[in-house]
């Protein structure tokens, strides 16, 4: 109970700045983990690392090139054959951009040896990570659409990723920002990218390298076409074959002869010439080389069928076809370790053999393929050499096929990946907690992914196949470990954020036909329902049911398979609340329709959307929406996470389903949701006609309610320019106050939408106006570090000194905050630099809490007053050393700072410090005469402070300079308490080393002893107890060790306390003894544990009088059980009850009455505070009980 009491309170002052700031270092690591972008910097240094010194730069002095980099923003297409560099053109484009500082740039590689860098989603992603966050934080704008998503519990649609990049990209200077995106043939939805990257044709300059033109609106700015560059290829070949071949001192004559031959060959294609050196560094003669020129493959195509002979013959020819079929196939690119995994597993035995293992992969590798098929990355990921290996691999199958030398069939390498995840799988056969993500590389993906392969194999080739049987056998039985074990690894609907559970109980783990539902797995779902071995309605799991998860993933022919069994269409409960709203959700015209076919309800209620209608609008599918409009949905139905169908929409800017739902007759007023209502909601989320649409159908435009309170402040906030002038157009009260600013000017503020407040300014805002999140517009500046915007209010009167918000008064925001040049514009526009007020108490405090190194000084030049009082930390001082800022507290102390003033959380900065643990923190302040035994603060002195937190050495400093070991005080009262409750043992041997009274008494648990017990702290306990710690002593919160660790059921610790004599029957603390405290928690072991060893059942006393009827009043039936099974007095009088009955009575514990009742409880025994049984039942309204005490011949008077 009491383990965290220091915590909050210690942490309390980072809490607060962090709940107050737009964003936090939490937040963008939370942002960077949901957006999952793909990683090309992994292609980016690749590519630098095959680059030879000056290639490719021929292309930087292009007319087209130099054209693109001066003119209007527009695209430059440079199109090239595979393997014909362009990807070292994209890296020397990129290097060129970026040595100019005033250019912002950016790249993206698709590349299809990897899943997720072949999609418009993948790009958006690493856009959104490049552009919106920094190490200063996360756009507002990417801020704003992560909250949308409920902090990261929801995906975006890649129209939200578009619509958020766009809004990122409005807020640079776009003239000078530049985008090179390599190998656009390799995206399998390049049409959607520009579809989706026009809305920034005006702006953006893009270069984009492909094999072929694709259509598009943006501007192009001109096509270079890599065919036409022939004198450029050759002077780049022979850059690189000097390069390559330098250090073979050939004669010049050879030189010339090689070169000569690989330009004439390459046909254009560089890779084809990076193949050709690898082959020729083999020949260790020049006749050698002479003869391999005139052999040499003549086409990339050609190349890779003589590696894939080399396969037939070599000794590691299974090894081979293997890992080729996972390269090609697999679903996300693979680390040496895992491969390592994959070439462990026996197919043919079906088991994992660690032993198998290779020890020197990485060296060995290219033994079991040649390195013109594969390559092993900087960062050990193997992967197909060239993405024309992929190609080649899979569209020239009937040619390998017709000479005899590999079949690439996808569905045999989907079933033998498939086949080999599940065989790796089935060895977590045990309860061990296995070091899964440590010790097995290859068991995330294999648990992840084995479904998804499953998929993909038709179920005429899956009859046949060991994957179907293994499949089977890992789902026959839900309570089987390997079957839990897999879940713990990787849950199919675990979220972004989920790791390995190794500790995931059981009870959280649902059954097989629910996670098969969810992967869309069919044949096995039949199997289990076909079998009986499954309850098609069973509920449980994020989305309830299988029906609702199967919908999640839009898993038709799975719906129809569940529902031919009978699946209820309509059970409530999970994400979504029902199967028909998870549908809509998706935006999956065909479930939603194949569910109402089925007698879905259109209007069932509850889930994230509130109903199906609002779900289909978020989604925004105009053809869901229409189809449920048609089947009756309710257009003005309350309720989820808008409130209405038409504020979703106006959420997601939908303006087609807009004019639906009002055509429909949707209340454009109704209240509800996120936003309150539909206008605030479109004029913090969409574009200005959408606004326009919602004013035109009489939408109230200062209608209150919401985060933002009005329209116009949620404007203000996302900085929408033209909402706002509209909303002002039409009469918005630009001072109405309410939601999350107070008012719209401090939403501006707080953005630093300069442009935004200037222009409610000239609407009269009222600069000075009060309230909100920060207190007043100036505040909400200052702490963002938006001095443009500071200065903009000031200029229009903003009370620099006014006093109000979370901070107290802007100095002191932007103080907190770092902010040195907003700081230096309040304190030239006459900011009191020593006023009091706000969490830190004054601004020097606040900026020593993070230590700024520059807006420390610049205070204490403006004459702060380095001593003054108040605040969460008292003193400047003890804040700087709260966080163990060194410098800071260096020049606070150069500055005349009194080290031994007291205040604040921690009483002193000594003890904040110590708390800390930072010796050399410590041990400056020493130096600077800090007394040692100060008392004061949360933990009485800084020893005790220091032993808390098991800070040894700095203990030991403590010690070296006289901190006196027994000093009384604080929470704890001793040092050796605080580290016995943290169960510090190492400290807690130092302290008593040094003499520490290990019976001294005080503090919350009276001695070190209890607070050892109560934390079950055995090895601690055993420590004190070997120096002697009586363990009978009374005193503290629980009133003895035994009852302390009788309360907690801290069996080992117990059983030592007993086996040094403690008193088992001992009369103390709240509980009146350790039985009673047990008992009173439900601890049945502890319970008989402490009977075993003659525990007295009906010792009187403590809050309850009896451990019989502290059981009866928690309801814990077994141990009531248990304790009426050792003759517990039944009827025994006294406690807060009276007796066991009336406890149970007034509880409403309907079982434990009858268990009494049964064993003789004195139905009429009159006392307690209902004076008997029958009057506590009727007191709680508890008719059921009353009727059982009837029965029992309660006497009526």
């Amino acid at each position: 109970m009491f383990a965290n009491a220091s915590d909050f309170n210690v942490n309390n002052s980072q809490f607060i700045i962090n709940n107050y700031d737009s964003w936090n270092d939490n937040d963008v690591s939370a942002i960077q983990s949901w957006l999952k972008a793909p990683d090309p910097s992994t292609n980016f240094v690749a590519a630098c690392d095959k680059r030879t010194a000056e290639t490719g730069e021929w292309i930087l002095s292009h007319p087209q090139y130099v054209q693109w980099c001066q003119g209007e923003p527009g695209i430059l297409w440079i199109l090239g054959k595979a393997g014909s560099g362009k990807t070292i053109l994209s890296t020397t484009i990129f290097k060129h951009l970026q040595a100019n500082p005033a250019l912002r740039c950016y790249y993206y590689y698709f590349d299809n040896r990897d899943k997720t860098k072949t999609t418009a989603r993948g790009l958006f992603q690493s856009l959104l990570l490049q552009m919106a966050t920094t190490s200063d934080g996360v756009h507002p704008a990417l801020h704003a659409q992560f909250t949308k998503c409920k902090q990261g519990v929801m995906e975006p649609t890649t129209e939200d990723l578009s619509t958020t990049l766009a809004a990122v990209a409005q807020g640079q200077d776009l003239s000078s920002v530049f985008l090179v995106l390599d190998a656009m043939d390799e995206c399998t939805e390049a049409n959607d990218v520009f579809k989706h990257l026009v809305q920034l044709k005006d702006s953006l300059s893009i270069a984009v390298t492909s094999r072929y033109l694709v259509e598009t609106s943006y501007n192009v700015s001109g096509n270079i076409h890599l065919d036409g560059a022939q004198d450029a290829f050759q002077e780049d070949v022979l850059k690189y074959l000097q390069d390559q071949l330098g250090h073979r001192k050939l004669k010049q004559e050879l030189f010339t002869e090689i070169v000569d031959h690989l330009t004439q060959g390459s046909q254009g294609q560089f890779y084809w010439v990076a193949c050709q050196i690898t082959a020729l560094e083999q020949c260790k003669t020049p006749r050698a080389i002479k003869e391999a020129l005139k052999a040499l493959p003549k086409t990339l195509e050609d190349i890779y069928i003589v590696a894939i002979k080399r396969i037939r013959e070599s000794k590691h020819g299974d090894d081979a076809w293997q890992l080729l079929r996972w390269l090609t196939y697999a679903f996300e690119p693979l680390s040496i370790d895992k491969v390592a995994d994959i070439l462990a597993v026996d197919l043919k035995g079906q088991i994992f053999d660690a032993d198998a293992r290779s020890l020197e992969l990485e060296t060995v590798i290219y033994d079991i393929l040649d390195s013109t098929l594969i390559s092993v990355n900087a960062d050990s990921i193997v992967q197909l050499a060239h993405n024309s290996v992929k190609e080649f691999l899979v569209q020239s199958q009937e040619q390998m096929i017709l000479t005899g030398l590999i079949e690439m069939n996808e569905q045999l390498a989907h079933c033998t990946i498939c086949q080999t995840c599940l065989i790796y799988l089935t060895q977590f056969d045990s309860e061990q907690k296995y070091a899964f993500e440590k010790d097995y590389p290859l068991a995330i993906y294999a648990a992840k992914y084995w479904p998804a392969h499953m998929k993909r194999i038709g179920k005429e080739i899956l009859k046949g196949e060991p994957a179907k049987n293994l499949a089977v056998a890992l789902v026959k039985d839900q309570s089987q470990l390997q079957y839990m074990n897999w879940i713990r690894i990787h849950g199919p609907e675990r979220d972004w954020r989920a790791r390995c559970d190794v500790d995931l109980n059981p009870k959280e783990i649902q059954p097989p036909i629910y996670y098969m539902a969810y992967e869309g797995v069919e044949f096995i779902v039949e199997h289990l329902l076909g079998q009986e071995m499954a309850d098609v309605n069973v509920q449980g799991g994020e989305y309830g049911n299988a029906l609702q998860a199967a919908a999640v993933q839009s898993n038709k022919d799975t719906m129809q398979l569940l529902l031919k069994y009978k699946a209820d269409v309509n059970a409530q409960g999970g994400h979504y609340g029902n199967a028909l709203q998870a549908a809509a959700a998706q935006g999956n015209k065909d479930t939603v329709e194949l569910l109402l076919e089925h007698k879905a309800d259109v209007n069932a209620q509850g889930g994230l959307y509130g109903n199906a209608l609002q779900a289909a609008v978020f989604q925004g599918n105009k053809e869901t929406v229409q189809l449920l409009l048609d089947h009756k949905a309710d257009v003005n139905a309350h309720g989820g996470l808008y409130g209405t169908a038409l504020q979703a929409a106006a959420a997601q800017s939908m303006k087609e389903a807009i004019q639906l739902l009002l055509k429909h007759k949707a209340n454009v007023n109704a209240q509800g949701g996120e936003f309150g209502n539909a206008l605030q909601a479109a004029a913090a989320q969409s574009k200005k006609e959408t606004v326009q649409l919602l004013i035109e159908h009489k939408a109230d435009v200062n209608a209150q309610g919401g985060i933002y309170g009005t329209a116009l402040q949620a404007a203000a906030a996302h900085g929408k320019k033209e909402n706002i002038q509209l909303l002002l157009n039409h009469k918005a009260d630009v001072n109405a106050q309410g939601g999350r600013y107070g008012n719209a000017l401090q939403a501006a503020a707080a953005q630093g939408m300069k442009q935004t407040a200037q222009l409610l300014i000239e609407h009269k805002a009222d600069v000075n106006a009060q309230g909100g999140r920060y207190g007043n517009a100036l505040q909400a500046a200052a702490a963002q570090g938006m001095r443009q915007t500071a200065q903009l209010l000031i200029e229009h009167k903003a009370d620099v000194n006014a006093q109000c918000g979370h901070y107290g008064n802007a100095l002191q925001a932007a103080a907190a905050h770092g902010k040195k040049e907003t700081v230096q514009l309040l304190l030239e526009h006459k900011a009191d630099i020593n006023v009091q007020g706000g969490l830190f108490g004054n601004a020097l405090q606040a900026a020593a809490v993070q230590g700024w190194k520059e807006t420390v000084p610049l205070l204490l030049k403006h004459k702060a007053d380095v001593n003054a009082q108040g605040g969460l930390y008292g003193t400047a001082l003890q804040a700087a050393a709260a966080q163990g800022m060194k410098q800071a507290i260096q020049l606070l102390l150069d500055n005349k700072a009194d080290v031994n003033v007291q205040g604040g959380l921690y009483g002193t900065a000594l003890q904040a410090a110590a708390f800390q643990g930072k010796k050399a923190t410590v041990q400056l302040l020493l130096e600077h005469k800090a007394d040692v035994n100060k008392q004061g603060g949360h933990y009485g002195n800084a020893l005790q402070a220091a032993a808390f937190r098991g800070k040894k050495e700095t203990v030991q400093l403590l010690l070296k300079n006289q901190a006196d070991m027994n000093a009384q005080g604080g929470l704890y009262g001793t040092a050796l308490q605080a580290a016995a409750f943290q169960g510090q043992k190492a400290t807690v041997q130092l302290l008593l080393e040094h003499k520490a009274d290990v019976n001294a008494q005080g503090g919350l648990y009276g001695t070190a002893l209890q607070a050892a017990a109560a934390q079950g702290m055995k090895q601690t306990v055993q420590l004190l107890l070997d120096h002697k710690a009586d363990v009978n002593v009374q005193g503290g919160h629980h009133g003895s060790a035994l009852q302390a660790a009788s309360a907690q059921g801290m069996m080992e610790t117990i059983q030592l306390l007993i086996e040094h004599k403690a008193d088992v029957n001992a009369q103390c603390g709240h509980y009146g003894n350790a039985l009673q405290a047990a008992a009173v928690q439900g601890r049945k072991k502890t319970v008989q544990l402490l009977i075993k060893h003659k525990a007295d059942v009906n010792a009187q006393g403590g809050h309850y009088g009896s451990a019989l009827q502290a059981a009866a009043a928690q309801g814990n039936k077994v141990t009531v059980q248990l304790l009426l099974k050792h003759k517990a007095d039944v009827n025994a009088q006294g406690g807060e009850y009276g007796n066991a009955l009336q406890a149970a009575v007034a509880q409403g514990n309907k079982e434990t009455v009858q268990l009494l009742l049964e064993h003789k409880a004195d139905v009429n025994a009159q006392g307690g505070p209902y004076g008997n049984a029958l009057q506590a039942a009727s007191a709680q309204g508890k008719r059921d009980i009353v009727q059982l005490l009837l029965e029992h011949k309660v006497v009526t008077l």
